[in-house]
């Protein structure tokens, strides 16, 4: 064999015969590939070139002259249409008898947007075909294994043949990846796309496989996969199997597969959804789960529904609709109805209905200037989520909110325009408040006395501002299960409101500021509440029974009886309620400093807020807005009670009784304090209380009991905000009779003090991750003993301790001050703990492959028992995936052994035991 050991380059020219002349080994290639058909240039490779296939040679006449005319050379019809570019880092045989090239070490062959790569590859131009196939190394072990590429079409296998001109080609034991699927093939016919005219159409290879494994595992030899003797690629698009089982390790189970489809396609299609999920429950029997139907409809939208189909009777329905489009809007809506069958202890069918519905949109910054819309909507009946899920979050989530809302503002103008809906939902008690739809419509705060152009000093009528509010509200309140219901739609409350305000603020003694205000309120509604007791008894009779069991005699229960039945009912047309108040409030600020030049400690400040405030407005008393109403038909029990018109009213109602004209007043404070750091020479302010406040009012009208209660709390941070004390308090002075009402007596008269403690409560909440405590307290080391190691001193327990960086710690306690019977008819001043649980949650990663989840553990140290613990182990077999969701006080858990996410995750053995059934 000869070979070539230098790079050369190599073309065609009219310097023919003079490169052959002076070098004759290259000379003889030279005329070797003229009279083949070859045309030779270099390549990046140390050794490289181009060359047409064709099956003729060149007309038996040539000319003397050392200038070729390559356009009268003829042409083969079964030519290819473009030129094969090959290399190779080794070396080139060109055998010149049988017209073959043999390329080794890193050949390469290029044919248009096919590109073969291997350590051997053999060139036959005379049958348009190459083979390649791995090389052996100095070490005897085969190196190079072939790759095919087509476009995006890519796989690997131990040899290959391929020709050119039929597009076909011999596999053996390939390995092509299809999106997450692997198929390995013992032996596979490649059929290239045919030539296609309509090129808006795209042609796809196809691979017809023989004994083929399917699988999402890329271990060289995969820990699973789907076995079956014939399989049909065709990239892109779809995988196509016949008879087929699973095998797991190579071993064959008896899960055998009549036939499987695939898909493989990059873009959306119609299709089945696939049960990936069957289970047992002890009260619904074997159920099938998520079963159903994709439908995209175009580029930005698509529908899926899913079915849950139970023995028992029970099932459930989900469907999602998606729209996106992008720079506009993402959005998601989902609704989803679960009819829960089941037999009690007397083999009777219960049925327990529920009903959800998501909705989520959320618009693009970019969509529109002025213009905002988006929100969420999320509602549930007969605790629909609790029913379905295991999780603490979905069993402990008492509250459901939604805020679905639209602004509209005009550029240079000071008003704005909102709408939208609210809503809240209490899971326990069922008790749902729904806002639809709520509108606004809010002017800024504008100085219509202001002057356009100022000149010299501002006027004290250009301080006067004016604000403006008008909105509408209709609300419900009700059961989750009425909700739905004619009754609920007519009990809506129903309004419209208009608030205008006015004030003015300037200095008073250079110190003081004050600030005269007036304010007015006007509320439109479209009905009153009308009251009547109507003249129809309800008796309720009790029956005695004597020592036998007998029945001795019936009497009536005058307790529960009712004479006359007291209906509510509206009065529609139109009414309004106007509402007006003046006041004045005053404010000033004083500051006490103190500094400190050496020392840790600097100085502190602190601030004093004091305020006034009095107002007045009218008396609503009368009958105008109020009705009595009859209690009992009967004259001897007869009574009467009063109410409002505008009692089921959403906005502001008249209040009963004088209006009084009180003196309300406050008292913050402010205190920070500075230290000095000397590691690292700074100044560090701290706040020592963050806003405490003492208010209450006085009186100025009323004839005793002017002062009323003052109340104070306050927030102290502590440990650089990981915990945080909260605590509030009553104080009263005046005394409490016997019967624990106030009286006009003073506490400090009474009892020496100036006031009497009504309530005290406090609570310390401490939240952190172990992360955030670390870094807390963490310490660096001023010296290490040995400066060359790389290893810290305390590296083993910073890795243990790295495991937990996550996790989260939460504890609160609380505290309140209750006056408790001492049993000698005196009350005792006790301090009771009112609360005191500690939660931990988080994820804790011990490894690549273990994962260990904390969803929740609680611990509440009053019932001393652990609050629905919530689990998760997960274990990483590479391909496969087990994992174990366990919540231990409530029965409920989830094991199963799955393959990964992917186009073959139905291959899963699940058992669980819901939360459902475990409601005994």
């Amino acid at each position: 064999m000869k070979s070539l050991n230098c790079q050369s380059t190599f073309k065609l020219s009219h310097h023919l015969f003079e490169i052959t002349h002076k070098y004759r080994f290259f000379g003889q290639i030279i005329v070797f590939l003229f009279l083949g058909g070859f045309s030779l240039s270099a390549q990046n490779a140390p050794f490289s070139g181009k060359v047409r296939l064709s099956a003729d040679t060149l007309p038996p006449s040539r000319r003397d002259s050392v200038v070729l005319d390559f356009s009268k050379i003829k042409r083969s019809k079964d030519a290819l249409d473009d030129q094969v570019e090959y290399s190779a880092k080794d070396s080139m045989w060109f055998d010149v008898k049988n017209k073959q090239v043999h390329l080794y070490g890193a050949a390469s062959v290029k044919y248009t947007t096919l590109t073969v790569k291997a350590g051997y590859i053999l060139l036959d131009y005379s049958k348009n075909e190459i083979t390649a196939e791995g090389f052996p190394d100095t070490s005897k072990q085969i190196v190079g294994l072939p790759e095919f590429q087509d476009k995006e079409q890519n796989f690997t296998s131990t040899k290959i043949r391929y020709n050119f001109r039929s597009k076909k080609g011999i596999i053996y034991e390939a390995r092509t990846k299809q999106e997450d699927l692997y198929v390995l093939g013992e032996r596979a016919k490649f059929i290239g796309a045919p030539d296609n005219v309509d090129t808006t159409k795209a042609a796809n290879n196809t691979i017809y496989n023989k004994n083929a494994l399917i699988t999402t595992c890329d271990a060289p030899h995969p820990h699973f996969g789907v076995r079956t003797r014939k399989l049909k690629v065709i990239p892109d698009k779809l995988v196509v199997t016949g008879f087929s089982n699973v095998e797991i390790g190579g071993i064959p189970t008896p899960l055998v597969l009549p036939f499987g489809f695939y898909p493989i396609t990059k873009t959306r299609k119609a299709g089945v959804i696939i049960p990936r999920d069957f289970e047992f429950a002890d009260r619904e029997g074997l159920g099938l789960r998520d079963f159903g139907w994709y439908q995209p409809i175009n580029d930005h939208m698509d529908v899926t529904a899913k079915f849950n189909l139970y023995t028992s009777g029970s099932f459930g329905v989900n469907g999602a609709f998606n729209y996106k489009q992008n720079y506009k809007f993402t959005s998601r809506f989902e609704v989803r109805y679960n009819n829960r069958v089941s037999e009690n202890d007397q083999a009777q069918k219960v049925s327990q209905k529920s009903f959800g519905l998501n909705w989520s949109h959320q618009q693009d910054s970019r969509a529109h200037p002025t213009r905002r819309f988006g929100g969420s909507v999320n509602i549930q009946t007969n605790q629909d989520q609790r029913r379905n899920r295991n999780d603490y979050q979905s069993v402990f989530q008492n509250t459901l909110n939604s805020n679905l809302t639209f602004s509209k503002t005009f550029p240079g103008k000071p008003y704005q325009f909102n709408a939208g809906l609210t809503h809240s939902q209490n899971t326990l008690t069922r008790d749902m408040n729904i806002s639809l739809p709520n509108m606004a419509f809010n002017l800024q705060r504008i100085f219509p006395f202001k002057r356009k152009d100022i000149i010299g000093k501002e006027r004290w009528y250009e301080k006067i501002s004016l604000t403006y509010s008008s909105r509408l509200e209709n609300s419900f309140r009700t059961k989750d299960t009425s909700l739905f219901t004619r009754q609920t739609l007519r009990s809506a409350r129903i309004g419209i409101q208009h608030q205008a305000s006015s004030d003015l603020n300037f200095k008073l003694f250079k110190y003081i500021t004050l600030s005269p205000n007036i304010s007015y309120e006007e509320n439109w509604y479209p009905y009153i509440t009308k009251r009547e007791l109507l003249n129809r008894n309800i008796l309720v009779y009790d029956t005695i029974k004597r020592s036998d069991g007998n029945i001795d005699r019936i009497q009536l229960n005058e307790t529960k009886s009712r004479y006359g039945v007291d209906t509510t009912y509206r009065q529609w047309g139109f009414y309004s309620f106007r509402n007006y108040n003046a006041g004045v409030s005053a404010t000033t600020i004083r500051f006490l400093t103190k500094q400190f030049k050496q020392g840790w400690f600097r100085g502190f400040r602190h601030k004093v807020t004091y305020s006034a405030s009095m107002g007045f407005g009218p008396s609503f008393d009368g009958k105008k807005y109020f009705r009595e109403l009859w209690t009992d038909y009967r004259p001897k029990y007869r009574d009467t009670i009063t109410y409002g018109i505008f009692d089921e009213a959403p906005f502001g109602k008249p209040s009963m009784g004088q209006r009084d004209l009180n003196l309300a007043y406050s008292i913050g404070n402010v205190i920070e304090f500075k230290t000095h750091n000397a590691k690292r020479d700074t100044i560090l302010k701290r706040r020592l209380f963050d806003n405490l406040v003492f208010a209450g009012n006085y009186g100025i009208s009323r004839d005793t009991l002017k002062w009323s209660t003052i109340s104070t709390g306050g927030l102290f941070r502590l440990f650089k905000g990981v915990s945080q004390l909260t605590w509030s308090a009553t104080f009263d002075p005046y005394i409490n009779n016997a019967q624990g009402t106030r009286i006009n007596r003073f506490a400090l008269k009474e009892q020496g003090k100036l006031v009497r403690t009504v309530s005290l409560d406090f609570a310390l909440n401490t939240g952190f991750q172990i992360k955030q405590l670390r870094t807390l307290f963490s310490k660096k080391d001023k010296t290490q003993t040995n400066p060359s190691s790389t290893t810290k001193p305390n590296e083993v327990n910073d890795d243990i301790l790295g495991w937990f960086d996550n996790f989260r710690v939460d504890h609160r306690i609380g505290f309140s001050r209750r006056l408790i019977p001492d049993g000698y008819g005196r009350d005792r001043d006790t301090l009771v703990i009112t609360t005191n649980n500690i939660s931990f949650s988080g994820d804790i990663q011990l490894n690549s492959k273990w994962y260990i989840g904390i969803g929740n553990i609680s611990y509440n140290f009053q019932q001393k028992q652990l609050v629905y613990p919530d689990l998760r182990f997960t274990r990483d077999l590479h391909c496969w995936e087990l994992s174990l969701s366990w919540q231990p006080t409530n029965g409920t858990y989830i094991f199963s052994i799955n393959v990964k996410p992917g186009s073959l995750d139905f291959l899963k053995v699940p058992y669980r035991k819901n939360n459902f059934d475990a409601q005994l």
